[in-house]
């Protein structure tokens, strides 16, 4: 709750704690990507870029699926450059799968999409390495350096929990988890989906401790940055937050879900000029996907006499999304800011 409450008991409804967990790179849409619409009634977004087992990217439009469970699957091409985005997806386990391209051999990538209750949307970002047929000993996955050098052992182990995970089994993968790191203590991505796991049970103080962990093997690692940060805004360490989410920004200064986390923690703080800049960065690069950035500024101008201003953000919050739980309170509290402004 923020540190002022400014008109009362009633507007202190319009903050909610949420948080994201990044799983996989976050990253803005590439620009010029082949957007499909899943048509599954999410709002979230699976998006990436494709490359040849040289590095170079594959001048040519790929055939690309995303897997559901329970729906079929959602075929789409990239464009030109290698680039794809699946765009309407709802939480969920998926899996991508390449598997038509005769040059290449097959690639599938799981992808677990998490958005709890009044989460803003999240991007999930893949960087896909394609092995040419005949030259890999290996099954091609995403392409990130810190997966090179790790032993067998601990990938089956991450393999493992990644399976475990998708099975809503959360206890099992942190055990795998933890058996990847014993192998391989410098595995930061483990230490991360470790973090990611502990978030799911609820279990903060673990998460934090091992989103620390990555951060001692890579110290600007995007998403043990920002997830950590989430983390501590979770836990209503606001100043600790604060640092954090600054420099996960000043390595991605275009996540949306970022700037919202940091202007959240930042009014949490009383600082209301810092939280209003990072809440309207957030909302110029996540539009009406970061709506519950409304709600907080809602709070900033009220704190400042503006009522007009907070009854237009609540306004503005409640047209993109109108079967909020409190929109008959937000209407109310809308009403009462005009009657008083007149």
């Amino acid at each position: 709750m923020l540190k002022r409450n400014v008109v009362g008991p009633g507007l202190s409804l319009v903050l909610f704690t949420l948080f994201v967990v990044v799983r996989v790179t976050a990253q803005g849409i590439p620009q010029g990507a082949a957007s499909t619409d899943t048509g599954l009634g999410g709002v979230n977004t699976i998006s990436g870029m494709i490359v040849s087992s040289t590095g170079q990217r594959i001048q040519r439009r790929v055939s690309i699926r995303l897997r559901t469970m329970t729906r079929g699957d959602r075929i789409s091409t990239t464009d030109e450059y290698g680039n794809f985005v699946f765009r309407g997806v709802p939480p969920n386990d998926y899996v991508v799968v390449i598997d038509k391209e005769q040059d290449f051999e097959p690639f599938s990538q799981n992808v677990s999409v998490i958005q709890p209750r009044g989460m803003p949307p999240q991007t999930y970002y893949l960087s896909i390495r394609l092995e040419l047929k005949g030259r890999a000993e290996i099954k091609p996955g995403v392409l990130n350096a810190e997966f090179a050098n790790v032993p067998k052992r601990a990938l089956v182990h991450y393999d493992n929990a990644v399976a475990q995970a998708k099975k809503k089994d959360h206890a099992g993968a942190i055990e795998e988890l933890k058996l990847a790191i014993e192998e391989y203590p410098s595995f930061m991505h483990a230490f991360n989906e470790l973090g990611v796991q502990y978030l799911k049970l609820n279990q903060l103080e673990k998460a934090d401790e091992a989103f620390q962990g990555a951060l001692k093997i890579t110290p600007d690692a995007f998403a043990a940055l920002i997830n950590r940060g989430i983390a501590n805004v979770m836990m209503k360490r606001y100043g600790e937050a604060v640092p954090i989410l600054r420099k996960a920004l000043a390595k991605n200064d275009q996540s949306a879900v970022g700037h919202y986390f940091l202007g959240q923690a930042l009014a949490n703080l009383g600082l209301f000029e810092d939280a209003e800049k990072e809440l309207l960065a957030s909302l110029k690069l996540g539009k009406e996907e970061m709506k519950e950035a409304h709600r907080i500024l809602a709070i900033i101008y009220t704190s400042r006499g503006a009522k007009k201003q907070a009854a237009d953000e609540l306004e503005a919050y409640l047209k993109l999304a109108p079967d909020a739980p409190d929109a008959k309170k937000l209407k109310d509290m809308i009403l009462q800011l005009k009657e008083s402004n007149e």
